[in-house]
């Protein structure tokens, strides 16, 4: 996996907003243009790989900020073909599953909208890691590209452990239905 390093001593701490993220880092990794320094962003493939989050973290996580999140630029694929919606979630032996729809992400000055943020969980069940990593992946919005058919469908995904308690799946419980028991009326 490629990165972007951290120029030598620079601080391991990094806390960019949302719209730096999309602005400042996915619109000029999309354009081609320099990006800021002050971060360290990964190249690799978080969708369709056969590695595990945890090895993932493991090869990377001197590059982690304050041991906990991991930057990635990432590339979507399609499910079946290049026409369709549905985009590869698979990772290793699990894959991602969405929490929510998704945030709108806008610029501050202008109140543009200028991408997405979604949410994802690390589901394998039966192991030790179902629900222990999540992932935000963070998209441009296309009104914002010259030619959005060129965009090389690239992400930027925030990774990191789940260090809460991992959620437990709803389980929908059906109690046994009451048998009601009739005693016929005789009248005598």
């Amino acid at each position: 996996m490629a990165s972007t390093k951290l120029p030598s001593g620079a601080s391991k701490k990094f806390k960019p907003t949302d719209e730096e993220l999309i602005q400042d880092f996915l619109l000029n990794k999309i354009n081609g243009r320099p990006l800021p320094n002050n971060g360290t962003i990964l190249e690799g493939e978080l969708f369709g790989t056969e590695k595990n989050p945890w090895k993932i973290w493991e090869e990377n996580v001197e590059n982690s900020y304050d041991g906990k999140d991991l930057y990635f630029f990432t590339t979507l694929k399609r499910k079946f073909s290049t026409n369709s919606l549905r985009m590869v979630r698979t990772i290793g032996l699990g894959f991602w599953e969405g929490e929510d729809i998704g945030k709108e992400i806008m610029a501050n000055k202008t109140n543009q909208r200028i991408g997405m943020r979604k949410r994802y969980r690390f589901e394998k069940s039966g192991t030790s890691h179902d629900g222990g990593w999540i992932l935000h992946q963070y998209s441009i919005d296309s009104s914002l590209l010259p030619n959005p058919s060129n965009m090389n469908n690239y992400v930027l995904c925030r990774f990191r452990k789940n260090n809460s308690k991992p959620r437990q799946k709803k389980r929908k419980i059906v109690a046994p239905e009451t048998v009601a028991t009739v005693i016929p009326f005789i009248a005598y």
